[in-house]
């Protein structure tokens, strides 16, 4: 049995290299509302992209569109690594 579809709407703002992620779980309706409605609220300004993506979970959707994540994994990352070392 394979598991439902969820829907993902992805924020991603390239100035702060960030991204934003709203679940609407199997409602396709509200996903493709809000999707249309943000579209039209960033309409043609480069700096943000909209995406809207259906998936069985959001580990998938960081696998299948990891771009828009790589950055935020990167800081992530970093901070570990800082955090060990200051450590004791």
């Amino acid at each position: 049995m394979t598991k439902a579809t969820r829907y993902f709407l992805l924020t991603f703002r390239a100035a702060g290299r960030s991204v934003a992620v709203e679940d609407f779980g199997a409602d396709e309706t509200a996903a493709t509302d809000a999707y249309s409605r943000l579209e039209r609220e960033v309409g043609d300004h480069g700096e943000v992209e909209v995406v809207l993506v259906g998936a069985d979970s959001i580990e998938t959707v960081r696998k299948t569109h990891s771009h828009y994540f790589s950055a935020n994994e990167d800081v992530l990352a970093s901070v570990e690594k800082n955090l060990l070392v200051a450590t004791p």
